[in-house]
């Protein structure tokens, strides 16, 4: 053995034996990594992008556009290595070109671009049918519609608002315009103490049912004032004298130039309440013509009366 190792021939097939293992080695490694990068880059890939934006092309400024959907499905086919890039980046279009057709029901195709040719694309829906009308313009004027007016202080009363701008221009389809019933700024008063001033209220649109309708409003937007005063009614007041003139005097009348007073208050109070009961007025002390100051009484869920007090003139002879 030792001899063996001795030998040179020996040491050098064992060398020519190590080097050749190396070589099989190395090009079977290769041949791996071949064959494996050959079949990645040849695998047949499929991908569905859901929710992909649909472009519409057509002549804005003349025409209106309905039946589209906003998204659309698109389904990629191909090699990995071509699909993965196009559903990562999504660097593509989806769109229907309606350039050149005029009002009415058409059947149009859905078309892409941006997509390598090296793929097989499917959309869906392929078709759509889709209606064109032309543009049309009208004004209508904004009235006001009131939010939560229930929720509103019953001792407050909605006066008459002031809108401005007073129209608004609404756009859309002849067939969509024709519907116009109202246009309305809509302000909430729910919780309104004092009158609201400069409000910024969103301008609505809507059909006889008072369904909301999809047309462009110019402007958005509207300032509203809203004047809010304190419920109140006028009721007739009338005077009596109470008690009796001293003796030798006589009290011809006892009136007032006052003919009504001005209750405040919820309404459910005041609408129970069509005048006031008599006023007394004492006469016990009077003798000559004289003028008194009367306070007026508070009936039972009334806030304030005015005037508070009453001037009464008393007539007496001797």
């Amino acid at each position: 053995m030792d001899n063996w190792l001795k030998s040179i021939w020996f040491i050098r097939i064992i060398s020519l034996i190590l080097a050749g293992l190396l070589w099989i080695t190395v090009n079977v490694d290769n041949n791996m990594d071949s064959d494996s990068l050959f079949f990645n880059e040849n695998s047949s890939d499929m991908e569905t992008m859901d929710n992909i934006p649909l472009e519409i092309r057509f002549d804005s400024e003349e025409y209106v556009v309905s039946g589209l959907p906003q998204e659309v499905s698109v389904t990629v086919e191909g090699q990995a290595s071509v699909v993965t890039p196009v559903v990562r980046q999504k660097n593509f279009t989806v769109f229907v070109d309606l350039n050149g057709l005029g009002p009415g029901v058409h059947e149009v195709s859905l078309q892409h671009s941006g997509i390598s040719n090296q793929l097989s694309v499917s959309l869906k829906p392929k078709t759509i049918e889709v209606t064109i009308e032309e543009k049309v313009s009208e004004d209508f004027e904004v009235k006001v519609d009131y939010l939560n007016e229930s929720r509103l202080d019953s001792e407050l009363v909605l006066e008459e608002p002031t809108v401005q701008p007073e129209m608004a221009t609404i756009t859309g389809s002849a067939s969509v315009v024709d519907r116009v019933a109202s246009v309305k700024a809509v302000v909430d008063v729910g919780s309104a103490q004092s009158s609201l001033e400069d409000i910024e209220a969103s301008v609505k649109v809507y059909d006889e049912q008072g369904n909301e309708l999809n047309v462009l409003v110019d402007p958005t937007t509207v300032k509203v004032n809203v004047p809010l005063s304190k419920r109140k009614k006028e009721v007739p007041v009338q005077v009596t004298p109470k008690g009796g003139a001293p003796e030798g005097v006589v009290v011809n009348s006892v009136t007032t130039s006052t003919e009504t007073v001005t209750l405040y208050g919820p309404e459910d109070v005041l609408a129970v309440i069509n005048k006031l009961e008599e006023i007394p007025v004492d006469i016990t002390e009077v003798t000559e013509d004289q003028t008194q100051e009367v306070e007026i009484p508070v009936p039972n869920g009334v806030t304030t009366v005015e005037p508070e007090r009453l001037e009464v003139e008393i007539d007496v002879e001797d």
